[in-house]
């Protein structure tokens, strides 16, 4: 038997509906297609249009450079920029290198910032470059009273106006000279041709130190001290000449009073039967210890005590010049000289006396590591010692540099560079780099210490 389909009515209508609007839906949205960009912008131009420059300043400037020189860089570097010419983050080229991350500064009496130590490395093993040529370092050892062997170098000498960064290098490349255990750190100026425009800048500041009031009248000392800088630099040329001329000048009187055991503490274990030891429990003098260190602990009694006055004055002068000309892109000349000065003068009075381990009333800390709170040993007719002294260095530099560098190519640069620096410390009173005057009488009976309070 033969079986016929027919095919429903509905479904033959809806293919027929479909062939017949194809055609029209197609040229409908070729129609549109144009009217919507001509209704869009019917005076748009063909080409883009170039948009301005926008250039960054300021603080926001001088974050992203330190970024970028610790992205660019080979090997762990890490670095601050100045915002601005003549506005670094520190007047103190060490307190600005304390920003960084490993690195932390030693400072002067007067608390200025002064020798830099790197990842716990002291600074005799840290290397210091100037525009990346090595500076010799001199100092007349501490208050300027004999000599030194060491090769740290003082930031306090450099002023900060004219600097424009600081690279501290954590680790040793080909391009930079050998030396730095701890670290490379290369303090770099102003380069007319890098600041590119006619830039001059003048610059007053104070400084406000109240520590000066702590001296005795008889000892000069100014709160506020004057502090003047300036820089100008220039091109010409086209921009292939160039000139920076930066100078500064400041001024600060300081002072500080001071209570130390200069010659250390001798320590003793708790049960030691030494002659200069505390008497052991039942022994000699014990009844009049208070709280005396057990057996098990250890303690340590002074070797003397002192107390000092002491004013201090310096005077610091930097001046910088710098020459660059590029004859062209590939080309460049640079001839740099820097002088550097710093002069300090301190008076200084004291007062000090001696310790034998005698008998006496004292008290103590509790252990395991005990340390007097009151101290007292019995004469009869000892020592008293006082001194004055009068304190004058000059610490003074200079770095002479020419540079020629020559980019011959993509994949070959290269570089001549030439430079004379020196270092020098010397004595800047007609007494000495220091004179002093020390008496002793014997008047002394018992003395007694408290260490209970801020200065014993």
């Amino acid at each position: 038997m033969n079986h016929k389909q027919a095919l429903p009515k509905k479904r033959l209508l809806t293919s027929a509906l479909l062939l017949a609007l194809a055609p029209a839906t197609h040229a409908i949205a070729q129609d549109q297609a144009p009217q919507a960009a001509a209704t869009a912008d019917p005076n748009a131009a063909v080409d883009p249009t170039e948009l301005d420059t926008v250039v960054v300043t300021g603080i926001r400037a001088s974050l992203t450079s330190s970024m970028n020189l610790k992205r660019d860089a080979q090997g762990i570097v890490d670095g601050i920029v100045a915002e601005d010419i003549g506005k670094f983050p520190d007047t103190n080229l060490a307190e600005a290198l304390q920003r960084i991350s490993g690195v932390s500064i030693d400072r002067t009496s007067s608390g200025e910032g002064s020798k830099v130590t790197v990842r716990g490395i002291g600074p005799d093993f840290n290397l210091v470059l100037f525009n990346g040529r090595q500076m010799p370092a001199s100092n007349l050892g501490p208050g300027g009273g004999g000599t030194s062997n060491s090769r740290s170098f003082d930031f306090a000498n450099i002023a900060a106006e004219a600097i424009s960064a600081i690279e501290v290098h954590k680790t040793g490349r080909a391009e930079l000279p050998a030396g730095g255990i701890g670290a490379t750190l290369n303090v770099k100026t102003a380069r007319p041709l890098e600041i590119g425009e006619p830039l001059a800048s003048v610059g007053f500041k104070a400084v406000h130190d109240t520590s000066a009031r702590n001296l005795p009248q008889s000892y000069p000392g100014a709160i506020v001290t004057p502090e003047v800088s300036g820089i100008f630099s220039n091109t010409w040329a086209d921009g292939t000449f160039g000139i920076t001329l930066s100078g500064s000048y400041q001024e600060r009187e300081s002072g500080y009073s001071q209570a130390s055991v200069a010659d250390g503490w001798i320590t003793f274990a708790g049960d030691s039967n030494s002659w200069n030891a505390l008497p052991l429990p039942g022994q000699g003098y014990s009844d009049r210890i208070t709280n005396r260190p057990g057996l098990d602990d250890v303690y340590a009694r002074p070797q003397n005590t002192g107390y000092s006055v002491n004013g201090v004055q310096r005077q610091r002068t930097n001046g910088m010049l710098t020459m660059q000309w590029a004859p062209s892109d590939s080309v460049t000349a640079t001839l740099d000289y820097a002088y550097m000065e710093n002069k300090v003068q301190q008076q200084r009075s004291e007062l000090s006396v001696w310790f034998s381990q005698t008998a006496g009333d004292s008290s103590w800390t509790d252990g395991p590591v005990s340390a007097p709170i009151m101290y007292e040993e019995e004469y009869t007719n000892a020592d008293l010692s006082m001194g004055g002294m009068q304190l004058a260095t000059k610490n003074s530099g200079d770095s002479l540099g020419f540079n020629v560098e020559w980019e011959v190519n993509d994949s070959l640069k290269l570089a001549f560079d030439y430079h004379n620096s020196s270092a020098e410390s010397r004595p800047d009173s007609h007494l000495g780099s220091a004179g002093v005057l020390g008496v002793a009488a014997y008047v002394r009976g018992n003395t007694t210490v408290d260490y209970s309070g801020e200065i014993p």
